[in-house]
């Protein structure tokens, strides 16, 4: 055998494996399923535009979580990540928070082992 069919072959094994057996070493955004995350939007009580609620969905730990607010024209107008969201536990994102959420923005969140999500205000 070649050495680079080797190697590609140990490589495949490899990334397979950490696909499988450990999805939170993997790069925010790279996964197979969509992120557990949901989403709510309501008027700001204080200030302007809306606040956005996000919740983790799920039954375990988020990591590496990114968080992009984006305007209708794709410019990125703000971003947080964090790196650990534990189950079941809620934020929100609005104008005391410093994220200017109004018609036509867009927000998307990715984490380890899931692709991004994005939801449209």
């Amino acid at each position: 055998m070649k050495a680079s069919s080797i190697f590609f072959a140990v490589f495949a094994a490899i990334t397979a494996a950490v696909f499988i057996f450990a999805p939170d070493r993997l790069p925010s955004g790279v996964g197979i399923t969509p992120v557990p995350i949901e989403a709510y939007a309501r008027p700001s009580i204080f200030g302007q535009g809306q606040v956005a609620g996000l919740k983790n969905s799920t039954g375990k730990t988020l990591h590496n979580v990114e968080i992009s607010l984006f305007e209708a024209d794709g410019k990125m107008i703000k971003g947080a990540m964090r790196e650990q969201w534990p189950p079941g536990e809620s934020m929100e994102l609005g104008w005391l928070e410093g994220w200017k959420i109004n018609k036509g923005t867009r927000l998307k969140a990715s984490a380890s082992g899931y692709f991004p999500k994005s939801w449209q205000y």
